[in-house]
């Protein structure tokens, strides 16, 4: 006969049984999830060190290239723009090194540019006194809107860079009120940054010569207020028919909404009047921008306008002109 005795040790046998069980069966796939995550890890490792080891063959190769453009690139430009005033014009914000960079480059090619004139940021006009300021340096008695005394002062300044020196500009039957450039300087409106050996003998009234040519350059990354001022400056600068060249350096950015390389140069691209008369490069920021930047302002002296560089609306790296 089968007493509770029997049952509660088949009981305690079969709750045995099933706990060994689990815990075997846990082990074996604890084991299997274990073996698996460690085949990912290293297939993951392996591939981590593939990349690497592309990535440092790829930065080896950017590397040898960079070091051919900058080889090529003083090659590429010498005597191009040999004994031709430049004007290289940058609103203050722009990176320095880049525009010093584009002025080294252009004293390579022969052109006669001592340094880079900074637009100050007095020239967003985001005071009063500034606005007063402006119109003081303009001759105007009455200052009107911050966007007419911004235009007047970047269209008196393209007028006076055209004219190329003080006494060129100069009226004959007007009494001088000292020199446009001297005054904006002494206004803290303009700067001109000296840059290379081309330094020794800089003189605003002088500068910059007679037929200058012009580089302004801007930027992806400026702020609103900033970029206010490249429109007009080069507009002002079409204007005075100063032939000008509209190069920008640009900035990448991760976040959504990042500008892209033509952001800047895209107020001219996108405008059929300035567009025909205006060269543009979008990637001043690469060496081969530089060099781009120079020769098309060769190119224009024979009437040669393009767009140039890796954005929307350019038509080649480089001008396909300019023979040696």
């Amino acid at each position: 006969m089968i007493n509770f005795r029997f049952h509660l040790v088949s009981l305690v046998a079969v709750f045995l049984a099933l706990a060994v069980g689990v815990v075997m069966g846990s082990t074996v796939i604890d084991q299997a999830i274990v073996d698996g995550l460690r085949s990912q890890v290293d297939r993951i490792e392996r591939k981590a060190d593939r990349e690497a080891a592309e990535n440092d063959e790829l930065r080896l190769a950017v590397a040898q290239l960079e070091g051919y453009a900058d080889g090529v690139g003083g090659f590429a430009v010498a005597g191009r723009l040999e004994d031709v005033p430049v004007v290289v014009v940058a609103p203050r914000g722009v990176d320095g090194e880049t525009v010093t960079a584009l002025v080294e480059l252009a004293q390579q090619s022969g052109a006669l540019v001592p340094g880079i004139l900074w637009l100050e940021e007095r020239w967003r006009l985001e005071s009063e006194d500034e606005v007063d300021a402006l119109a003081e340096v303009l001759g105007v008695v009455s200052p009107r809107r911050t966007t007419t005394v911004r235009r007047d002062g970047l269209d008196a300044l393209a007028e006076r860079l055209a004219a190329g020196s003080a006494l060129a500009a100069a009226a004959p039957d007007e009494p001088s009120a000292g020199d446009l450039l001297e005054r904006l300087a002494d206004a803290e409106f303009i700067e001109l940054e000296q840059v290379g050996e081309q330094t020794t003998s800089v003189d605003l009234a002088q500068f910059p010569g007679a037929g200058a040519r012009a580089v302004f350059v801007g930027a992806t990354a400026f702020a609103p207020e900033a970029m206010a001022v490249v429109e007009p400056g080069v507009r002002a600068l079409r204007g005075a028919e100063v032939p000008t060249v509209l190069a920008s350096v640009h900035e990448e950015g991760d976040e959504d909404g990042a500008p892209s390389r033509a952001d800047t140069v895209g107020l001219v691209r996108g405008d059929d009047r300035l567009s025909g008369a205006v060269s543009t490069v979008d990637d001043l920021d690469l060496r081969q921008g530089r060099v781009a930047t120079l020769l098309a302002l060769v190119g224009l002296a024979d009437g040669v306008v393009g767009h140039y560089g890796y954005g929307d609306g350019a038509s080649a790296p480089l001008p396909d002109c300019c023979p040696p």
